[in-house]
């Protein structure tokens, strides 16, 4: 694993964020996290930074402006990007968006859950096997 795993995190929502950095905080710390709170922020960061990737993102489905779908596809065309995991989350499950995720690229899917411990369980496992685990070919 490298030290200091860079996460990027882009969610509309505020509560989400702050669960998601309660938990990284307290249970998470040896990654670092970034978050972005829609995807045109994810968009005109990278056109900013183009070298100042993360080793993992986790995107939400759902969000004004660029949605989670969009910014995915565009990640996945990008030279310097492609590369990246980039796990998809939504609260709403339906089959159509789960399939049309993947067809972009998307790295997985998972349904946002309900409560802290759920959400705690899940990012340890998408961190252990996503940055400890797989290591994508760059």
């Amino acid at each position: 694993m490298l030290a200091e795993s860079r996460i990027f995190i882009v969610d509309d929502g505020a509560d989400y964020r702050f669960l998601t950095e309660q938990i990284f905080t307290r249970f998470l710390s040896q990654y670092s996290i970034r978050f972005f709170a829609s995807g045109d922020a994810l968009y005109q960061h990278i056109q900013a930074y183009p070298t100042g990737k993360p080793e993992l993102i986790i995107l939400d489905l759902h969000m004004p402006g660029l949605s989670g779908e969009q910014v995915l596809t565009y990640l996945k065309k990008h030279p310097q990007w492609h590369y990246i995991p980039v796990i998809m989350m939504s609260s709403t499950v339906d089959e159509a968006e789960i399939t049309a995720c993947y067809e972009a690229g998307a790295n997985s899917f998972l349904a946002k859950p309900d409560g802290m411990t759920q959400y705690k369980e899940i990012f340890e496992s998408v961190c252990t096997y996503w940055l400890k685990f797989n290591r994508p070919s760059q």
